[in-house]
C-alpha cells in the first residue's frame, strides 16, 4: 500500500466522516403536510413568479442544449430530448383533465 499525500489523507478523512454520518430523511408525514400547505395557500402564481419560473425553464433548456451540442449530438436529437418530455407532460395533463371532466359529467 502506498503512502497518501496530506491532501489525499484530508479528502479520505472527509469522505469517511461523511459516510459515517446518518442519512438525512424527511419526516414520515412530509407529503401530507406539504399538500395541506399548498392547498391552504392555493393562490395563483403572481406575475413575477410566473416570469421567474418561465425564465428558469428557458435557461435550463438553453443550457441543456448547449451541453448536449458540446457533446457532439446533432440538433435533431437535442430537439427530441428536450421536446419529448414536454409533449409527454402535456399529453398526460390533457388526459387527466379529460378523464376528470368525463368522471364529473358521469356523476351528474
Amino acid at each position: 500500500m502506498t503512502e497518501m499525500e496530506p491532501r489525499e489523507a484530508d479528502i479520505d478523512s472527509l469522505l469517511r466522516r461523511s459516510m459515517a454520518a446518518p442519512i438525512p430523511s424527511l419526516p414520515p408525514d412530509f407529503d401530507q403536510r406539504l399538500l395541506r400547505e399548498v392547498r391552504r395557500t392555493g393562490q395563483p402564481l403572481d406575475r413575477y413568479r410566473q416570469i421567474l419560473i418561465a425564465s428558469y425553464g428557458l435557461t435550463s433548456v438553453v443550457a441543456s442544449a448547449v451541453v448536449m451540442r458540446g457533446q457532439g449530438l446533432d440538433w435533431g436529437a437535442i430537439a427530441v430530448m428536450i421536446l419529448g418530455p414536454l409533449v409527454l407532460v402535456a399529453a398526460v395533463s390533457w388526459s387527466l383533465r379529460a378523464t376528470h371532466r368525463k368522471m364529473r359529467h358521469s356523476a351528474d
